[in-house]
C-alpha cells in the first residue's frame, strides 16, 4: 500500500516563481524521460468485448495488460479504460502542455525573488501536488523522526 502524502507545511517562507518553475520543469522532464523509456509510441485500445483475454492491446493486437480485477466485468472495463486514458502518447502530450505552462510562468513572472502568491500560486501548487514528497519540492518538509 502507498503511504499518505505529507501535508503542505504552513510555517515556511513562500517559494519564488523561479523556484517553482525550476522544480516543476525538472519533474516534468523526469516524467517525459520515464515515458520515453516505455514501449514504442503506439496507440493503445481495449480488446473487443467477449475476447478470450480482456485488456489493453497495442495496434498490433497483442494484449500486453490483461485486466482481471476479480470484481466483475464492469470494474474490469473501467480499470482498462483508465489505463488507456493514460497511455504514453497522451501522457506525453499532457506533459508537453505542462512544460509550455511552466515556460509561460517563467516569462510572465519577474525573477526578483518575490514569493509567488495569489491564484497563480494555487495553480502551480496543484501542478506540484503529485511531487509533494520530493525533497526538492518548495514546500517539502521531512517528517521528524520520533
Amino acid at each position: 500500500m502507498t503511504e499518505q502524502r505529507p501535508e503542505r507545511p504552513t510555517t515556511r517562507d513562500e517559494a519564488t516563481a523561479a523556484e517553482w518553475a525550476h522544480f516543476l520543469e525538472a519533474r516534468v522532464q523526469e516524467e517525459l524521460e520515464a515515458g520515453d523509456a516505455l514501449a514504442p509510441h503506439t496507440w493503445w485500445e481495449l480488446t473487443e468485448p467477449g475476447a478470450r483475454r480482456f485488456g489493453v492491446q497495442g495496434v498490433d493486437g497483442r494484449v500486453f495488460a490483461p485486466i482481471l480485477t476479480g470484481s466483475g466485468h464492469w470494474l474490469d472495463q473501467a480499470t482498462a479504460m483508465h489505463i488507456v486514458r493514460h497511455q504514453p502518447q497522451r501522457t506525453r502530450d499532457d506533459l508537453l502542455a505542462k512544460l509550455m505552462l511552466i515556460n509561460l510562468l517563467k516569462s510572465q513572472v519577474a525573477e526578483d525573488g518575490a514569493p509567488l502568491v495569489g491564484p497563480l500560486r494555487m495553480i502551480v501548487q496543484q501542478f506540484a501536488v503529485a511531487f509533494i514528497d520530493h525533497p526538492d519540492h518548495p514546500e517539502y518538509e521531512a517528517a521528524e523522526e520520533s
